[in-house]
């Protein structure tokens, strides 16, 4: 017997993380740029997931009781519950789109933090000490 068998567990980790703000590295001009490419590609994921969550729930193919537990079992795997492969690609939906927030606000906070130096220096004139 092998023990390259895959089970169902570890099928659960097949959803990868996404990254936080402090593992990317954006140049400071690029910020909203790159919040809104992984804003499109969170949105077109999540559209994909919602075409395709409908057939990936199945329907017992009889009344017995083993057939409709094997696919209750594969539904709540697969298509619904809070550790079904639906649910970990929703989350990860959910955190791309928590990412691009995250971008936008420090977007925002290096703007500020430019007008904030240019003020500064503004008031100093040329040949001013």
């Amino acid at each position: 017997m092998t023990d390259n068998v895959t089970t169902i567990g570890s099928l659960g980790h097949a959803v990868p993380g996404v990254p936080g703000v402090a593992d990317v590295h954006v140049e400071p001009g690029n910020l909203l740029q790159v919040a809104k490419i992984i804003n499109d590609q969170a949105d077109a994921l999540d559209d994909q997931l919602r075409q395709k969550l409908i057939e990936l729930r199945i329907d017992p193919p009889s009344a017995d009781v083993v057939s409709a537990t094997a696919v209750d079992a594969w539904n709540r795997l697969v298509a619904r519950g809070e550790g079904s492969y639906a649910a970990r690609v929703q989350n990860y939906v959910k955190n791309l789109r928590d990412l691009a927030t995250q971008l936008r606000a420090a977007a925002k906070q290096y703007e500020t933090g430019e007008d904030d130096k240019s003020a500064a220096f503004g008031d100093r004139g040329v040949g001013q000490i």
